[in-house]
Parts: C-alpha cells; sequence; structure tokens
C-alpha cells in the first residue's frame, strides 16, 4: 500500500517468521545501510572505548573462543570483534555500539541440490520444539513472552539465518536460548514437517470420503509468492545466469517439486548443515560479549565435538564463452495498464566475486550513477522513451550471491518490443562509455553514502547483519567491508589517478563481458490452468500409486496432526518476561512548540548525529473530492516535475547533493477521541546534514514557490511507472488491500485511505494510465499544486541537534516566510455523515484475480483511542491472533499468515495472508466471540498478549522520529500515559465485556468483509452478507 502513516498500532505479520530472501534482497553494506527507515543513542567516537571490551586483544582466548581480529570502525562509531570457536570452529562476530537495541543471529550456509524447498521447510520445521523447550511452536509463543523489537528466520538463495533483536537483557537471553536450542537440537517431528512442509491429507480431515488433497504452510506459501509475475520473474534469472550449483535451484521450493521432498531427506540434510562448524555467530549492541560467549560455550558449542561435515562452500560460476537468451510464460495481469504490454525483459551479467570488498563497493555507484534516478544513463534511454512502464524490480546491482550480477530490466512491454530494447542497451553502455558521468552526479552518489552514515535508525544492527550475511556466507572479510570511508577513499583516489575508471567497469562489465543473459517473460492466457493442471498431475501420480492401506494412513495421520493441533500446549517450560517488568511510565519526550508567521513548528532537541529531520502537513479538507483523489499521484509527481530555475534532472542532481530526498505522501489521522473526525492532507519530509541546512530549504523553497507541473511528456512517464508499482504489490501485500478493503465499508476515515492507498486507488491509476491524453488529469494536480502548496493550512516539525538549534531555526523561519498565503486553521478536521447500509445486512466485496491463494479479511468497528475499550480491544486482538486464529488459519488450514489487529480509526480487523481456504477462514472470523466466550484462555495468556502489544508500544525511536506520535497523531505523552497504564491493568472481564460489546453476532458494531482472490461461488449464499463482485478483467 501506498504510504499511509499510522501510529503505534501492531501488525502481527510484521514478525512472522519465514520470511522468504527472494533475488535481489540483500546486497552490500553501503546499501543496506542507505536511509530507509526512520539508535536509541546517539554513539560517539569515544563510546566503544568505555566498554570493558577494551581489554580485549587479538589472540586472547575467551569462553571457548580466540580472538582473530580487533578493529575500530569510525564510519559507525563501533567496534568489530571476530572470534572462532577453538572446538568446533564456529565463526562469531560482535559488533559492540551504544546503542540499546541489541540484535542475535545464527546463521548456517545452506547450499540447496534441488528445488524441494529443502532449507526453507527445514527453518520453519527446526522453529517447532526442541529439546529444552519440545512444546508445540515455541517460537510463535515467544513472540508473545518477548519484548523483541524483532524476531524472524529467513532462507536465502545459500544461507538460512535466525535473528532478532530486544533492548531488554534478560528478554536477550531469553530468546537466544531458544534460537540456539531451534537450530542445534530441534525435535524435528514428522507431524511438524507435514504441517509446515507439504501433506497429503483428506480435504475435510476426518471425513474419509472427500479428497485428498495436497497441504502445507510452505507449499502455500511458494505458490503465493510466485502468484506475483515479477517473483517469478526474479527466481528465473538467478536460476538461469547462475545455473551450474545451488543458485540453479529454487531454495525457497518450487510448489510442483516440493511433494518430492521425504522427511529422512530433511533429518538428513540438517545433521549435514546445522553443526556448528558451518555456524556464523553474531551479536550486536551494548550487551557484554563475555556473557553471550559464556552462554554459548557452556551451554550449547562445548557439547559439541569437532565437525567431519562436508565443506559447503560454493564454487563459482564457470564464465560463458557466449551470450544466452530465454523466454518464459507468465499468467496475464487483468490489473495491467495495457494488455497489451504485459511482457518483461531482463538484461543481466554475471559481475565480480562477492569477496573482492572494493570493487563490489564501486559497482554498488556504478549501478546507481546507470539506474536510479532520471538523471541515469538507463532511465534517459529505456524509461523516459515510454517503451514500457518502468524498471522491473530486478533491476540493479545484486551482491547476496558468490557471484555478484548487474541486471537492467523492463516491465510492462509488447513484446515485439524485445529486440528494440536490447539495441537501446548496447547503444547505451556505448554512449556511457564514450562519454562518462558528470562529475556532481557521481558526487550525489557518495552524498548519500556519507549521509547513511550519520542517518539514525532503530534496526542499525539488524541492518547491518543483513548487509553483511551475504559475504559472511561466503568467508568475506567483514571488517574491510564495514569500513565504508575507506572504499570512498579509495574510489576517489582511483578516479583521480584514471578519470575514465568508472567508464573502464562499465566496459569490463557490460560490453566485453561474455555472461550476459537476456531473459524475457510474456503472459499466456492458459498459463494458470497449466498450472492447476500440473499440480493436478503430481497430485494424481501420487494418489496412483496408493494402496488402501496407504490411504489408511493418510487418514490417521490427518487426525493425528489435526489431534495434536488442538491439544492445549504446555509452554511452562518456556521463558517469559512479565508485565511488572516493564517500566510503568513512558519515557517523555521534551517538546517545544514555536510560531514562525502563525505557523505551528514543533521543535525537538535529540543528539541526531549532525542531521536535521524536517516535516510539514499541509491540510487538503477543503479540496474538491475529484482533485482530492489524485492527492497520492500529485505527491508522487511535484518532486519530479522540475521548477522554473532547475529542469526535473538538475532538482534530483540537487536533491541527492545536499538532502536524504525530497518526499510527500498521504496523511490520514483519525481524531483519538472521535470516530466521525479525521485529518487529512499531505505530509513533505526531509533530512541533510546540517551543513546543507541552508542549501535543502532553498530547495524546498523553490518546490514551493516555482514548481513547474507543465512537461506532459514526463508526466506520462511518471504515471505510467507508477501504475505499474502499484500493480507489482498486490499479491506481497493482499492481506492489507483485504483490510483497507473491507474497512472501507464501515469506517469513514478507512473510505478515505482506500481512495488514497487501496485497491481503488491502483484501479485508479491503471484508468488514469489507459487515458490517450493525461492533459485534463496534468490540469488537476497542477489545481491540486496551486491551492496545497502554501502555508494557509500548514504545521511544521523539526528535529535537530542542539549544536546548530539557532541556525537551523533561523532557516526554518525563512523557508515558512518565503512561501505565499497566510496561516489560517493550520488544524483541521473532517467530519462527515455516518456510512449507511441495509439493517441486518452486512456489506462485503470480493475482489477476483486469477492468483492460487486468498486474502481475506473481516472488519468491525469499535471505539477511538481514548475510550476506555481500545485498550482491552488491543489485549483482544493478539489474543485472538496467538490463541485462536494462528492454531486454527495457519497449523490447521495452512495459511503463511493470519492474525487480528486494531487500527487507530478504531476498526477490528481480521486477515488471512496467502491462504488456500477463504469460506471456512470467514467462519473461524465469525465465530471469534463464540471462542472468547468458552473462557479457555488462561491468566498467562492475557499476560502473553499484553507483552506483544508492549513490544510495539516500547520499540526503540530514532531521535529523527522522537515527537512523531504528537506531531502526526495528536498522541502526547500524557494520553500515551494514560493508553500505557490501561493496557497493564485490562482484566479477563474487560476482554468478555469488549467481545461480547463488538463481536457477538448480535452487536450494535458495523461489519464488512472482503476477499481477494479466485472466484468464490458460495460467498452469495451466505446468510446476513451481501457481496459484491468485481471482476478484473
Amino acid at each position: 500500500m501506498r504510504a499511509i502513516h499510522e501510529p503505534d498500532c501492531c501488525n502481527p505479520l510484521a514478525t512472522s517468521r519465514a520470511h522468504y530472501q527472494q533475488h535481489g534482497t540483500l546486497s552490500t553494506v553501503a546499501n543496506v545501510l542507505q536511509p530507509a527507515k526512520t539508535s536509541i543513542t546517539s554513539p560517539t567516537p569515544e563510546a566503544s572505548k568505555k566498554s570493558s571490551l577494551v581489554d580485549l586483544c587479538e589472540g586472547k582466548e575467551l569462553e571457548g573462543f580466540v580472538i582473530q581480529q580487533v578493529s575500530e570502525i569510525p564510519d559507525f562509531h563501533c567496534k568489530a570483534y571476530r572470534l572462532l570457536h577453538t572446538a568446533t570452529g564456529a565463526q562469531y562476530l560482535h559488533i559492540y555500539r551504544n546503542d540499546s537495541n541489541n540484535v542475535f543471529s545464527m546463521g548456517l550456509r545452506t547450499t540447496p541440490n534441488d528445488s524441494t524447498g529443502l532449507p526453507h521447510i527445514l527453518e520453519h520445521t527446526t522453529l517447532c520444539g526442541s529439546v529444552q523447550y519440545p512444546c508445540r511452536d515455541p517460537f510463535f509463543k515467544m513472540l508473545n513472552r518477548s519484548m523483541a523489537t524483532f524476531m524472524n528466520a529467513m532462507t536465502g538463495p545459500d544461507y538460512t539465518m535466525y535473528p532478532f533483536s530486544t533492548q531488554n537483557k534478560q528478554d536477550y537471553h531469553n530468546l537466544m536460548s531458544v534460537y540456539l536450542d531451534a537450530v542445534l537440537r530441534p525435535k524435528l517431528r514428522e507431524s511438524d514437517f507435514r504441517q509446515e512442509g507439504w501433506r497429503l491429507e483428506h480435504e475435510q480431515v476426518e471425513d474419509p470420503t472427500s479428497p485428498i488433497i495436497l497441504k502445507g504452510v510452505v507449499f502455500n506459501e511458494m505458490k503465493g509468492v510466485f502468484a506475483e509475475n515479477q517473483s517469478l520473474f526474479g527466481q528465473k534469472l538467478l536460476n538461469t545466469i547462475l545455473p551450474s550449483n545451488t543458485y540453479g535451484y529454487v531454495s525457497g521450493g518450487d510448489p510442483l517439486v516440493i511433494p518430492k521432498l521425504t522427511y529422512k531427506d530433511l533429518v538428513a540434510f540438517h545433521k549435514k548443515y546445522y553443526s556448528p562448524s558451518n555456524s556464523r555467530i553474531y551479536s550486536y549492541g551494548n550487551f557484554p560479549l563475555e556473557e553471550h560467549l559464556n552462554y554459548i560455550n557452556s551451554s550449547y558449542l562445548s557439547n559439541f565435538e569437532p565437525s567431519s561435515y562436508k565443506d559447503t562452500s560454493v564454487p563459482s560460476e564457470k564464465r560463458w564463452q557466449s551470450g544466452k537468451s530465454q523466454h518464459i510464460s507468465c499468467r496475464p495481469d487483468p490489473m495491467a495498464a495495457d494488455p497489451e504490454k504485459q511482457s518483461s525483459i531482463a538484461i543481466s551479467f554475471l559481475c565480480s566475486n562477492i569477496n573482492d570488498i572494493q570493487e563490489t563497493f564501486e559497482l554498488q555507484v556504478l549501478s546507481e550513477l546507470l539506474v536510479k534516478g532520471p538523471n541515469s544513463a538507463f532511465y534517459k534511454t529505456l524509461v523516459e522513451p515510454n517503451i514500457g512502464a518502468g524498471f522491473s524490480p530486478v533491476t540493479g546491482y545484486d551482491a547476496h550471491t558468490k557471484d555478484t550480477i548487474f541486471t537492467v530490466g523492463l516491465q510492462g512491454l509488447n513484446a515485439t518490443d524485445f529486440d528494440k530494447v536490447v539495441n537501446i542497451f548496447d547503444k547505451t553502455v556505448d554512449t556511457v562509455i564514450e562519454n562518462g558521468f558528470e562529475e556532481r552526479h557521481i558526487e550525489g552518489v557518495l552524498h548519500r553514502i556519507e549521509l547513511s552514515l550519520k542517518h539514525q535508525s532503530s534496526d542499525f544492527g539488524l541492518n547491518l547483519l543483513f548487509g553483511l550475511t551475504p559475504l559472511w556466507n561466503h568467508d568475506g572479510d567483514l571488517v574491510k567491508a564495514l569500513k565504508i570511508g575507506e572504499q570512498v577513499l579509495q574510489l576517489r583516489q582511483n578516479l583521480k589517478i584514471n578519470p575514465r575508471h568508472l567508464q573502464d567497469k562499465v566496459y569490463t562489465y557490460l560490453k566485453a563481458n561474455k555472461h550476459r543473459l537476456v531473459l524475457t517473460m510474456s503472459p499466456d492466457e492458459s498459463y494458470e490452468s497449466k498450472q492447476a493442471q500440473a499440480e493436478q498431475q503430481l497430485l494424481n501420480s501420487k494418489l496412483a500409486n496408493l494402496s488402501e492401506k496407504d490411504r489408511e494412513v493418510i487418514y490417521q495421520q490427518g487426525i493425528e496432526l489435526k489431534r495434536e493441533q488442538e491439544n492445549s500446549a504446555d509452554t511452562s517450560c518456556l521463558p517469559t518476561l512479565k508485565i511488572k517488568d516493564l517500566n510503568k511510565a513512558v519515557e517523555e519526550t521534551p517538546l517545544v512548540d514555536h510560531t514562525f508567521n502563525s505557523v505551528p513548528l514543533q521543535i525537538c532537541v535529540q543528539p541526531t548525529n549532525g542531521v536535521t529531520y524536517f516535516r510539514g502537513i499541509l491540510n487538503t479538507s477543503k479540496l474538491d473530492e475529484d482533485l482530492k483523489k489524485l492527492l497520492p499521484l500529485f505527491s508522487q509527481v511535484v518532486t519530479k516535475m522540475g521548477t522554473k530555475k532547475h529542469n526535473y534532472r538538475e532538482v534530483d542532481q540537487l536533491a541527492q547533493l545536499k538532502t536524504g530526498g525530497l518526499n510527500f505522501s498521504s496523511h490520514v489521522v483519525e481524531d483519538t477521541s472521535d470516530l466521525g473526525a479525521y485529518e487529512e492532507g499531505i505530509i513533505f519530509s526531509t533530512y541533510c546534514l546540517d551543513r546543507n541546512v541552508k542549501d535543502m530549504f532553498e530547495l524546498w523553497t523553490e518546490l514551493f514557490n516555482e514548481v513547474t507541473l507543465e512537461d506532459l511528456k514526463r508526466f506520462e512517464t511518471l504515471v505510467r511507472v507508477s501504475a505499474a508499482d502499484l500493480v507489482n504489490g498486490i499479491v506481497d501485500m493482499g492481506h492489507h488491500y483485504a483490510i483497507s478493503s473491507a474497512a472501507s465499508l464501515v469506517s469513514l476515515s478507512a473510505c478515505r485511505k482506500e481512495l488514497l492507498s487501496g485497491l481503488s486507488y491502483v484501479t485508479k491509476m491503471r484508468e488514469i494510465a489507459q487515458k490517450t491524453d493525461l492533459t485534463p488529469t496534468l490540469n488537476q494536480v497542477q489545481q491540486i499544486s496551486s491551492l496545497v502548496l502554501n502555508k494557509t493550512h500548514l504545521r511544521c516539525a523539526t528535529n535537530l541537534s542542539p549544536n546548530e538549534k539557532d541556525f537551523i531555526l533561523s532557516k526554518t523561519g525563512s523557508f515558512i516566510e518565503s512561501i505565499p498565503g497566510i496561516c489560517d486553521k493550520p488544524f483541521i478536521q473532517t467530519r462527515v455523515l455516518d456510512l449507511a447500509h441495509p439493517s441486518g445486512v452486512s456489506p462485503a466485496i470480493h475482489h477476483v484475480h486469477a492468483i492460487p491463494v486468498n486474502f481475506t479479511a473481516k472488519c468491525v468497528t469499535t471505539v477511538p483511542y481514548t475510550h476506555g475499550h481500545f485498550a482491552p480491544l488491543r489485549i483482544l486482538t493478539r489474543l485472538l491472533t496467538s490463541k485462536y486464529l494462528h492454531p486454527l488459519i495457519r497449523e490447521k488450514g495452512g495459511a503463511y499468515g493470519s492474525g487480528a489487529s486494531l487500527s487507530p480509526s478504531g476498526v477490528l480487523n481480521f486477515f488471512s495472508y496467502r491462504d488456500p481456504n477463504s469460506t471456512s477462514t470467514l467462519d473461524a472470523f465469525d465465530e471469534a466471540h463464540a471462542w472468547v466466550s468458552q473462557n479457555e484462555f488462561t491468566d498467562q495468556d492475557i499476560e502473553e498478549a499484553k507483552l506483544g502489544i508492549f513490544q510495539k508500544i516500547d520499540a526503540p525511536i530514532p531521535p529523527g522520529s522522537k515527537g512523531m506520535n504528537k506531531f502526526l497523531y495528536g498522541i502526547d505523552d500524557e494520553v500515551l500515559q494514560k493508553h500505557r497504564l490501561d493496557l497493564m491493568t485490562v482484566s479477563r472481564e474487560d476482554i468478555h465485556e469488549v467481545s461480547s460489546d463488538y463481536l457477538d453476532r448480535n452487536s450494535k458494531s458495523k461489519c464488512a468483509r472482503a476477499l481477494i482472490g479466485p472466484e468464490n461461488k458460495d460467498l452469495k449464499s451466505r446468510s446476513g452478507e451481501e457481496w459484491k463482485i468485481i471482476v478484473q478483467e
């Protein structure tokens, strides 16, 4: 979904476990650390010297480990320690940094030799119970017994990793124990393999006369993954350009191959790969290293003998002597703006070895020069001519395989243009080799890197882990990779010695390189039926060989698995935090309210590490309805069309040189005490180094006063790219779209959000992109600009460091004074009449898409944030997620994910994600109150539900985002403190009360449903529900 700002309400999928890493997910350290999200502390160069770690030196033995390397990393104000476990050979990297959000991970090199998804299914199964924690699914149960800021497990093309992060020291050791036991001593029960991987089972488990079908969480997950055409394209690209070794297979699993995997294979794979000798252990933050090492060694590694495991290293791909081409098919996309332009092409090259740190860094820089932004060479020649709908997601430099890859991909083009694209690509390469790059363009890329080193995020330690893992997996020099500043200096030196240095790289990798793949993809009208037929043939082949005895075994196994899933788990073996361990009071953020020219400015002085953050909200409630619907498009294009002084390329270059980007996005926020009121507007934001504040505000002044929205051809390009990007996200974000669609039928603010970021907006953008003349739309965008780019309804906020406070505030004031208008009513709320529906009928909407999985949602209206019922409702959603929906919809039903959440608009949302079922899932949502009424949940369950909510509330907030709860959502420290105490005191009686008031079938709450997925003819017969069917054609 597009950016609609939400406060701290929990997304149950945010920590879901099986995050399958696809092609292009991870890259170099420099790329991963680019400013994306907006540590707890502002680290100083002296911070690491104050630690007890100062006594640790190379060669010293410590808790069974020997310290191999100690190195200061000045770029990140941290210190790196590389250790080796002497008995097992386990590798260890510790990054000390004065950051309270500590991280731990155990990673293993896992190299599949088929596409059964073995490492992926093993990743799931290890977390289903271990020797010390034998209860079912301890991983998911720990989600509610912890204050983790992140919990996950991930399968890459040649590695598996198990990371978590937390600010609580006891929690850290609790989670470390659960993770290490899961990885090194899992139970690996066959029933867990069948639940998580695949199984043959009767459609109705207890009815032996019902059809036997294929089930399994990973099986359904991967069907969902490859329902997205660009995911299919990216996976095929990886398999084809690196065909000889492990990358030639689908590590996540091909749904048509997954059922070939046996339980015996799973156990053998674990025995081979899940050895300390094949492990890479990572810790980060300010918790004591010695304690980590002591526990890991004494509790686990000391119990293992030196392993004789076979070498799992990945050989380099043998280089081709000539280029290759391949064509694949995909499903037609009914949401495509032009049915005749649904093809994709990628021109891809195998590049350097990942262990060549400097080369990898320089290729990352080169990639940005070639494909990022309107000044890049391939953007000019491939995107702007409107041949296709913009770059495909595979575009760019990918450094998470042994041999790195550079790709230029184009999506949304006609298959007849494949040769044309290849010719343009070759000509562009020749032009770049001849003419090189502008110096300011290079400086813009290097400035982004410098800014990323200063910008503080709450998940820095995790980002570092994700950036280092691919390199570490191939035994690269981690310390050298962390020294980004040295790599920048080396590049500058290389350019000084040889001004054609980067051009020579282009020649080497994109001209003379014979290892070149041209991959093309086009839709096939029969693709879906062929896939269904292939799956049916696979099932038939399984069934054909079954004897009556085999069928009886399948039936009994299904009954037994169902019995296991329904058994009440004894979780007493699992460690847990308690609510009493949490702080009773919120950490107050000092804020100062000021005005410039009657414009309110919230000032938050923080240790921002020499970076200034600025945000503003422009209220749009006075716009006409037809203009409001175009606000997301306006936000997309307003900074990309140029000004009277600078064309759009020059504006982009200035933004790269002086800021972290100039951003606009939609802003819809509910009143905290009134469901009938909300603030609507657009938020603009940026950040920059303190030394660039003057230039940053000059850019904003220019945009507000002299933006030019007149270049029709440029506008067409931006519309086409935006429409294509929206369509690509439907399958990945299907549960969000389903929730938005259902909520829009019962909530006024949710209805506005649906128009700005839901499937309604995706459809509108497709309609706009289909127009032959966009002049009327551009005229409307110009109207929006003239009406909102002023200070009439403006309020602002800045987060800044104390050192430059006076200077920054003076420049802020100058900017506010420079823009037109007189501030009048900076804060306006929209109030509209309630949504009306026929009495006794619940509205519902079915978006029919030709995909093999479902996304379901049910939304129920409740109360606003400050109402006394909001806190117990929030606890109820977490309780329903972990104790009712997860066992029923995920474990039994085979969906990849399910849950309940409470939105700031007071809408209680049920959802499922990549779900093989739909009608039965909707029934499960309807029976939620009946489950609560049975009163089978324990006091410990309630305690855990509270912890699950506090994970989000107490998540770390970086200095640049402090005070945003108040500025964006109207939730100040006093309101937050009351809500905190309300959550802590929620009782069993409170939970029953709100369940009865809002979820009972006789409740007066409004209710709506939505389904995204294949056609479901059973919906029309559902009593009390009025389904609207929308078929995408």
